[in-house]
């Protein structure tokens, strides 16, 4: 039986980020253009992400998840998950690729910044994982049965569509790298902690990650 409760829970959730998700790329539209009004916007990805969330929620008794825990099991180890995930995503970043990067390095700073931490928060932590994790993930673990399998294949999903937007800082071996190397380690331990610790903690993982990320970002920014 489809459950409703958690559908709509999920769905509202979502709505402050797509909420200011809208309101950014309205602002950000070219000029000349013709800008899709604010509320429509809002609509029509309120729309896309229900598809996502409802195929979620229809496959909770078909894959082995506990259904006693969908939301979260532990928020303390979803929290030290995710500042773990991001200092290693800072050390790789910061301490391998800063260098080899050269020029785009700050360009990707740039870019980054320009999304707004609220926006990373509210809408790349909760949207991203409610479609990525909630839905694609379960959808694999459904046809596939492999947990492993399914991480990884949603994961590979995840970091393919960062690749559009992390493009346009520029295009080359090493900067196509770190996208693949830094999406597929949030990718792979938000899955992780999806299946075994419960949605809220792939989403606090992802928060955390953001959160921890970002007093590096505006140091660079400084100098």
């Amino acid at each position: 039986m489809f459950n409703w409760a958690v559908f709509l829970t999920l769905v509202s959730i979502s709505i402050p980020g797509t909420t200011i998700s809208s309101i950014m790329l309205n602002k950000k539209s070219a000029s000349g253009k013709r800008e899709v009004p604010i509320i429509v916007a809002i609509i029509l990805q309120m729309v896309f992400l229900s598809i996502f969330v409802a195929l979620g929620v229809a496959l909770i008794n078909k894959i082995n998840l506990n259904a006693e825990n969908i939301y979260i099991s532990s928020w303390i180890e979803a929290a030290i998950v995710g500042i773990g995930c991001s200092i290693t995503h800072i050390l790789i970043y910061y301490g391998f690729f800063k260098p080899l990067l050269g020029k785009a390095f700050y360009k990707i700073e740039k870019h980054r910044n320009s999304i707004g931490i609220a926006n990373r928060i509210l809408y790349a932590s909760v949207v991203e994982e409610l479609i990525f994790r909630w839905g694609i993930l379960s959808l694999l673990l459904w046809i596939t049965q492999s947990v492993l399998i399914s991480i990884v294949v949603s994961s590979l999903i995840f970091t393919l569509a960062h690749y559009h937007g992390s493009s346009i800082v520029g295009k080359s071996f090493t900067l196509y790298s770190y996208i693949f190397i830094g999406n597929m380690l949030v990718g792979i331990i938000c899955g992780w902690q999806f299946y075994d610790n419960g949605i809220f903690a792939a989403i606090l993982v992802h928060m955390c990650f953001h959160l921890t990320l970002y007093p590096f970002e505006v140091k660079v920014l400084k100098k």
